[in-house]
């Protein structure tokens, strides 16, 4: 009605009657597109999925529901995110893009070594900042509301799932050799899935954020807490540091993919090579008919793209290059003519735990959410009434050494639009340098080959790896090649989760509702408003 009213106002003020029967035809032809539309969110833990739920029932949008559900991922997945980590964002609002950049930075006193002290490997946190950042002007519920559920779920506890118990005690000699307080993530015994984990020293810092925003996590007592700890135990994090920390507004990048275009992050995200995968496997010479094929391309595409493109996108001329649809019909055309040949290098192949969430509301905003502490349980270190780990930034790990250098990593959290600029797919990934390629097939089989956004969840993944193709075999899943046929060296991966973990939405262009699915490696799970 308010449209309709100024629509009103405009004719009797300007008497231009056409322009007006224009603009009101394409909002009520706007309003009757979008007007199944549905809330759904897609998170890695069904608790921070039930939190997204809660959050959309209590009148929350896509911004709220996600950052109520990332906060609490920073309660029941602590060994995969947390609010000591690093955060990236790509979202729509009123079908505009934008996107966050809130990753990790490198204190200014930092002086690179190869440290054995994960104190000395903590950057300047940045989830809280990004969360805040995304929820400002965008949020129907204020923060300290949209908080409270989280906060309880850290005072009051939860129980563990069998993956959160198989984790913290597979992290347990990291925090022993890392942290000095260990009595947050460690018992006597190991952790059986259901019991139950309560974290009140987090809870009082996710109050503390909850009434003070930015300032009550980069300033004040919490702040003088982190600071006090990282410095007397050799780390190099100062007040000025988190007081000095911003995130930034994410460089956007796009490229054509099937008649679609792939909307994600260049750096300090890798977004720019899943894109040229996409590109490259659109433009592959031959049909992809066969699992076979699917191999072949993939592994083809994939093993050019982590030997050239992953390290000449720190270049900015070549970006352009590396998204150029024309520069990659040519390039795949000479892949699929020195198909098997080629014996390349890959290095700094790792695995990694990260959480990603995918959420899209009934007005038609979404957003995809990565957000990581690097390995399991990050540095390893906790700091005494805080009760959180701190991501790993600096050493090895990234390659992280100049001070103020933010830190990257393959986190890629992807929109992809039709040719009205609307959302299609909201996705992302878990699993490190396997998140580009794990996104990538699946977007491969659902917007190309035209299979089930369920189904390409399921289906088996590959990744290149030195000199050989990783191919996924665990039970559950089967393809129809004879390994003996394959004209490369190839290693069979019979464990789960281990090619990325994908949390996806798309969009049903015919009813016009969204439609999520959690990947079945994980404990993943959707929560869909009209089912």
């Amino acid at each position: 009605m308010l449209r309709l009213f100024f629509c009103y106002k405009f004719i009797t003020t300007s008497m231009n009657i056409i322009k007006c029967f224009t603009v009101l035809t394409l909002l009520l032809f706007s309003c009757s597109n979008n007007k199944n539309l549905n809330n759904v969110i897609v998170t890695p833990h069904p608790i921070a999925t039930e939190i997204g739920k809660i959050t959309f029932e209590n009148g929350g949008n896509a911004f709220d529901a996600a950052v109520a559900s990332a906060f609490a991922l920073s309660v029941v997945e602590p060994s995969m995110s947390g609010i000591g980590g690093r955060l990236q964002v790509i979202f729509t609002e009123n079908d505009i893009m934008s996107g966050i950049d809130a990753t990790t930075v490198v204190p200014d006193s930092y002086i690179h070594d190869e440290y054995e002290n994960g104190y000395k490997f903590i950057g300047i946190p940045g989830v809280v900042h990004g969360l805040i950042k995304l929820h400002e002007n965008r949020g129907n519920i204020p923060l300290s509301l949209l908080l409270e559920p989280v906060i309880d779920l850290a005072k009051d506890g939860f129980k563990l799932t069998l993956g959160n118990a198989t984790r913290l005690n597979y992290s347990r000699d990291h925090i022993l050799k890392n942290s000095i307080i260990n009595n947050y993530f460690l018992k006597d015994t190991n952790f059986e899935e259901g019991d139950i984990l309560i974290q009140k020293d987090l809870a009082n810092v996710l109050t503390e954020i909850a009434l003070k925003g930015i300032d009550g996590f980069y300033d004040g007592w919490v702040a003088q807490k982190m600071v006090d700890d990282i410095q007397k135990n050799g780390g190099f994090l100062t007040l000025n540091d988190l007081k000095n920390y911003q995130s930034l507004e994410a460089n956007i990048i796009s490229g054509s993919f099937n008649g679609y275009t792939v909307n994600s992050l260049y750096l300090p995200s890798f977004g720019a090579i899943t894109i040229q995968m996409l590109q490259l496997l659109d433009h592959w010479p031959i049909d992809i008919k066969s699992d076979t094929d699917f191999l072949m391309s993939v592994y083809e595409t994939s093993k050019y793209v982590y030997s050239n493109s992953r390290s000449a996108q720190f270049n900015n001329d070549s970006l352009k290059q590396i998204i150029s649809s024309e520069k990659n019909k040519l390039l795949s055309e000479n892949l699929f003519n020195e198909c098997c040949t080629s014996n390349t290098q890959i290095l700094n192949n790792n695995d990694g735990n990260t959480a990603h969430i995918s959420v899209a509301d009934k007005s038609g905003n979404t957003v995809s959410l990565t957000q990581t502490v690097g390995p399991l349980m990050g540095s390893g270190v906790i700091t005494d009434s805080l009760g959180f780990v701190y991501a790993t930034t600096m050493g090895s790990y990234l390659g992280i050494t100049a001070p103020g250098q933010r830190a990257y990593s393959h986190i890629s959290p992807t929109i992809v639009t039709n040719s009205e600029n609307f959302p299609v797919a909201i996705l992302g990934a878990a699993g490190g340098s396997r998140i580009p390629t794990a996104i990538v097939q699946v977007l491969v089989r659902y917007l190309k080959l035209n299979i089930s956004l369920s189904e390409s969840l399921h289906a088996f993944r590959v990744h290149p790896e030195e000199d050989r193709v990783l191919i996924e075999q665990h039970d559950g899943l089967s393809f129809s090649f004879k390994l003996d046929s394959l004209p490369y060296n190839y290693e069979l991966i019979n464990s789960m989760a281990r090619f990325g973990r994908v949390q996806a939405i798309i969009l049903d262009t015919l009813n016009q509702r969204w439609h999520g699915a959690s990947d079945p490696d994980w404990e993943g799970s959707v929560y869909n408003s009209f089912q």
